[in-house]
């Protein structure tokens, strides 16, 4: 398949601009992380922490049961999110 010049040049502006717009997006929650202390989990620490595979976070997240945060393709959880996870199992069990 062939794309002309002009038209490849236009696809990697939109690329680049998505990517700034990402890095704009990481920056300003990174900021917000240290101004208000919020620490950030992923879906691997989260597994260690809990003793949980990544299927079930998938299965917790899917049934609205643990809120999460997505930032370029990556989840994300708050503190706030795991308290919520860790009472709601305390009540089902």
């Amino acid at each position: 398949m062939y794309i002309g010049r002009d038209r490849f040049e236009a696809y990697m502006e939109r690329v680049l601009e998505q990517t700034e717009l990402l890095h704009e997006k990481v920056d300003e929650l990174l900021t917000r992380k240290r101004e208000s202390n919020i620490k950030l989990l992923d879906n691997q620490d989260l597994c260690q922490m809990l003793n949980v595979n990544k299927r079930t976070l998938q299965r917790y997240r899917s049934k609205g049961i643990l809120k999460f945060t997505r930032i370029g393709g990556k989840t994300f959880y708050t503190e706030e999110h795991i308290r919520n996870l860790i009472r709601y199992q305390k009540e089902n069990t």
